[in-house]
């Protein structure tokens, strides 16, 4: 019979041919503290089987289950600075997820760098292996409550943990996993015209709504997003970053959703005028901006989801689309689309009138086609453009983007786009059929130029002699007090301007620079040197009109010398139509 002191063993003493104590071989790796410290980036694999199945089948108590859920709201682990009325630990980050069929809520303990993955819309699995009860003693001693949880799971991600979390980078998503999780709670995709309950208007959440009806749901599209915001708040004594979005549907354009400190990265990949939000008790401000926007937020019970998948969103996204294609500034010339010199000089070109192109798009909607049209300029506004100065434009940010030169600046991004002459400049343009409105036709670079200049330097051309013989003179004047040279001939019969410089290289530069601009003195600069033996050098004016953008350099009198010889003119425009585009694109233009 054996007796207690058999089960244990006495520790023999250490042999001499042990190696001696090293503390340096204590130390942690590089790779553990790495795992330690990121553990949502480190490889995990689950013990055991872990059964996959949807949110609406999850019971509380012990169990090995796994689910893909869309984030709709949460928020960040605040490590010491207060939750304020939440009861959840400060440092544990606080999730909403959703899938087709329900709402759960995960408690995700923060390692201080996994905050870049928090972003609403972002698709995560979840694997667990016990799920609580989200209890009404719970929901009282927070003192709120969110819509539809009735469960939660706590996840403490590590090697050895039974919950881990990986959140799906959706950058070049797959089709299995951009659909996934889309569906609205109590919305069945099998019965025709079903409907969300309780989804309001804009309109109507913003007059009544909020008072009578606990768990309403609006639908609205981004219109614009605005810069990142850096505001002092007066209760927490320190400075939060605020982003504030433009929102609409059909019925109210003027409201605005504000987006404070952990959710301000969740807008960055959302597109305007595409980008569809479902959301669920949103909180509303009740006073009113000074420029008539309406403040929208979101609270600890709001949820919101990002392109949610049924027949109202699409039907938005698609109202979106044509207010956009109809209220835009500038649309980008189309490329790849027709095969511009073999429109303009091919043996098939069909002559149109604009009745015939509407009853033949009407007929063929799909159909992608080129042709000529003649037409006569009834209306021209260059000069009032540019007392605007809104000469050339762009869109940013959707956002209209206005400027007198053919570069800008957005002042909500701060990036730098080239600009294209504002369509505008040009009014209606009729035929015996028909006519055109302003700013309804998407021209190219290149029509723009033959439309200005002429096709071979002539027409509205000689208004841009004109100024660059005064210019010319003007310096040239100049330069005799400096004992420098200038000698400007004036041009021949197709609009070339011989010029003769001697001498003065300041007067050189100073006369290119103030007409050609910059760009164009640039490449001049790399001609030949004409002072190297003093012969007269060839400058040939058509260099500084070769695009629209000399229209920018223009003075006032040349400009209304331009409009002048543009209005009342009759014009071949060859255009292309492409149903992807809807609206008629000028490849080139004749005179």
């Amino acid at each position: 019979m054996s007796s207690i002191q058999s089960f244990y063993h006495k520790d023999s003493a250490p042999s001499r041919s042990c190696k001696p104590h090293n503390p340096e071989n204590e130390a942690f790796t590089q790779a553990e503290i790495e795992a330690a410290r990121r553990p949502l980036t480190q490889s995990w694999r689950p013990k055991g089987v872990y059964e996959e199945v949807t949110i609406a089948e999850l019971q509380p108590g012990p169990a090995k289950v796994r689910f893909k859920a869309r984030i709709v709201n949460f928020s960040a682990a605040t490590h010491g600075r207060g939750r304020g009325r939440s009861a959840l630990p400060e440092n544990f980050h606080t999730l909403i997820v959703k899938d087709d069929t329900g709402v759960v809520l995960l408690k995700l303990l923060s390692s201080g760098s996994d905050q870049d993955f928090l972003k609403l819309g972002t698709l995560v699995t979840v694997w667990t292996g016990f799920v609580a009860d989200y209890s009404a003693a719970h929901i009282a001693y927070s003192n709120f409550r969110i819509p539809f949880v009735s469960l939660m799971i706590s996840i403490h991600p590590s090697a050895g943990s039974t919950s881990c979390i990986r959140f799906h980078n959706e950058t070049n998503p797959s089709q299995d996993t951009t659909e996934l999780c889309r569906v609205p709670l109590n919305y069945d995709n099998f019965i025709n015209l079903s409907q969300v309950p309780s989804l309001m208007s804009l309109k109507a959440y913003i007059s009544s709504g909020y008072d009578d009806n606990q768990d309403a749901h609006i639908l609205v599209c981004v219109f614009s997003a605005g810069p990142c915001l850096t505001v002092w708040s007066k209760d927490k004594q320190k400075d939060l970053e605020l982003i504030e979005v433009r929102v609409f549907d059909e019925t109210c354009n003027n409201c605005v959703l504000k987006l404070w400190e952990d959710k301000v990265s969740s807008a960055a990949s959302w597109v305007a005028n595409q980008t569809i939000l479902l959301i669920t008790n949103p909180i509303l401000k009740h006073s009113i901006r000074s420029n008539g926007l309406v403040e929208l937020g979101i609270g600890s019970s709001s949820m919101v989801e990002v392109d949610p998948d049924f027949p109202d969103a699409d039907w938005l996204r698609h109202m979106a689309a044509a207010r956009t294609r109809k209220e835009s500034v500038h649309i980008p010339f189309p490329v790849d689309i027709w095969d511009v010199d073999a429109a303009i000089h091919g043996p098939g070109r069909t002559l149109y009138t604009l009745a015939d192109i509407d009853e033949y798009v009407r007929e063929v909607p799909e159909v992608v086609f080129t042709g000529k049209l003649n037409l006569l300029i009834t209306g021209v506004s260059i000069v009032e453009q540019c007392r605007k100065r809104q000469l050339c434009c762009f869109e940013c940010c959707n956002i209209p983007l206005y400027s007198h030169n053919a570069n800008a600046t957005c002042k909500n991004c701060l990036k730098t786009h080239e600009l294209s002459l504002n369509p505008k400049i040009i009014g209606s343009l009729t035929d015996e059929a028909g006519s055109v409105a302003a700013g309804k036709l998407i021209w190219s670079d290149r029509a723009w130029t033959e439309l200005l200049f002429g096709n071979n330097n002539t027409a509205p051309a000689e208004a841009v002699h004109t100024q660059a013989t005064h210019v010319f003179s003007e310096l040239a004047d100049d330069s005799h007090a400096d004992g420098g040279v200038v000698a400007v001939k004036n041009g021949d019969d197709n609009g070339d301007v011989s010029i003769k410089k001697e001498k003065s290289d300041s007067v050189e530069i100073e006369y290119e620079k103030h007409f050609l601009g910059d760009d164009i003195f640039d490449d001049l600069d790399d001609l030949d040197d004409p002072f190297d033996d003093l012969q007269p050098q060839e400058v040939v004016a058509k260099q500084s009109y070769e695009s629209w953008k000399v229209l920018t350099r223009l003075d006032n009198d040349s400009l209304r010398d331009v409009e002048e010889r543009l209005l009342y003119s009759r014009v071949t425009l060859t255009f292309g139509w492409s149903s992807r585009v809807g609206r008629l694109c000028v490849l080139g233009v004749e005179w």
